[in-house]
C-alpha cells in the first residue's frame, strides 16, 4: 500500500468543491489488479488506463481522484473514500509496470494515497507529454481501449479518442510548441556555454610563425 500524506491546498480545493473538467477526473473505489491478466477482465480499470491516457495529451497534464462516487440523481459528487481492501491494492511500480504496456510514449505520473477529511483517496497526477502525444497500444484486446489511436480531455469533459479534424490538429500545434520551448531552452544553454569558453589569442602574429615555417623548410 502506499504510504498516505495529507492533502495539499490544490486537492483539498477539488475535493471541497468536487466539479469535473478537462483536467479532473472523478472516480469511485475500485481495487488495482495484480496482473494484466486481472486489467483484461476489469473495465473500471480499464477505463482509468484511458483517462491516464488521455490526462497526458493534455496541454497542463491533470488528475484522476479515485473514491469519489457521483450521484446521477442529485447531480454531484459524493466523498466516499476508498475502501480499505481496495487501498492495500494500490503499489506504485506495480501501476507504473501495468500502465507503461498500453501507452507510447510511456505517461509520466504519480500515484498518491491522499487523506482528506479522514478519508483516503487515491489521486493519479499526470504532466504532460513532453515530445510527442501519447498514443495507445492496445495488442492484449482490451475492451475498453483501441490500439493506435490518440485520447484526449474535451471540455465537455469526457474521455474520447480523437475523431475531429480539430481535435487533431490541437494535439499536433500543442506538440510543435513544446518542441519549440524545448529547442529554445537547447539554444540557451548553448549560447551560456559559448559565452564562458575563453577565446585564446596566439601570442605569435602572422609574420613570426611565417619565418619560422620558412626556417623548418630550410
Amino acid at each position: 500500500m502506499i504510504n498516505p500524506t495529507k492533502a495539499d491546498k490544490i486537492i483539498s480545493g477539488m475535493l471541497e468543491s468536487p466539479n469535473e473538467s478537462k483536467s479532473i477526473e472523478f472516480k469511485p473505489s475500485v481495487s488495482w489488479p495484480s496482473n494484466i491478466g486481472g486489467i483484461q477482465q476489469n473495465n473500471k480499470i480499464q477505463e482509468i488506463i484511458k483517462s491516464i491516457l488521455a490526462m497526458s495529451n493534455t496541454r497542463d497534464g491533470g488528475k484522476i481522484i479515485l473514491g469519489v462516487e457521483k450521484d446521477d440523481k442529485e447531480k454531484k459528487h459524493l466523498l466516499k473514500g476508498m475502501s480499505e481492501d481496495d487501498l492495500k491494492t494500490y503499489d506504485q511500480d506495480l501501476i507504473f509496470e501495468h500502465v507503461r504496456n498500453f501507452g507510447e510514449p510511456e505517461p509520466k505520473f504519480q500515484v498518491l494515497n491522499i487523506e482528506y477529511n479522514d478519508k483516503n483517496f487515491i489521486v493519479f497526477a499526470f504532466q504532460s507529454f513532453i515530445f510527442a502525444p501519447i498514443i495507445c497500444r492496445n495488442k492484449r484486446s482490451l475492451n475498453q481501449l483501441e490500439d493506435a489511436v490518440i485520447y484526449i480531455r474535451t471540455d465537455k469533459p469526457e474521455t474520447k479518442r480523437i475523431t475531429e479534424l480539430s481535435e487533431m490538429r490541437e494535439i499536433i500545434d500543442l506538440a510543435i510548441e513544446k518542441e519549440l520551448d524545448l529547442f529554445s531552452v537547447r539554444m540557451q544553454r548553448f549560447f551560456k556555454t559559448m559565452s564562458s569558453v575563453k577565446v585564446l589569442k596566439s601570442t605569435k602574429t602572422d609574420e613570426n610563425k611565417f619565418q619560422e615555417e620558412l626556417k623548418d623548410i630550410k
